[in-house]
């Protein structure tokens, strides 16, 4: 997701609650120590995750890279946007959770997340 102070709950009450709940580690990369490379660890992050959630909203390019990466990677990815008109052409065909709210957005995770386990 985008690193945007408008999104930070989003991320805080909306994605992490129900990652945790359902028994994953949540992480965002600009909220880790680590060395090297930001690009690095976010592949890294990437090979090594169970499903790769985004937030599209904002329509921020360096996550549209990571969705990408993650794609040809073969990772399981959830797309979230809070309005699908910020949803790009290569992205609009795929399954994507639109959230009004963050309340909204915890249950469809949840749901999500349940369903994949």
């Amino acid at each position: 997701m985008p690193f945007a102070p408008e999104l930070e709950d989003t991320y805080h009450y909306g994605i992490q609650g129900p990652v945790k709940a359902a028994g994953m580690l949540c992480e965002r990369v600009d909220q880790e120590l680590f060395d090297g490379p930001i690009i690095q660890r976010i592949r890294e992050r990437i090979e090594t995750a169970k499903v790769v959630i985004a937030d599209l909203s904002l329509a921020n390019p360096n996550v549209y890279l990571e969705v990408g990466y993650a794609w040809g990677r073969g990772r399981p990815t959830l797309l979230l946007v809070r309005d699908v008109k910020e949803l790009r052409f290569d992205v609009a065909s795929y399954r994507c959770i639109v959230y009004r709210n963050i309340r909204e957005m915890e249950q469809s995770l949840t749901k999500e997340l349940q369903r994949m386990d």
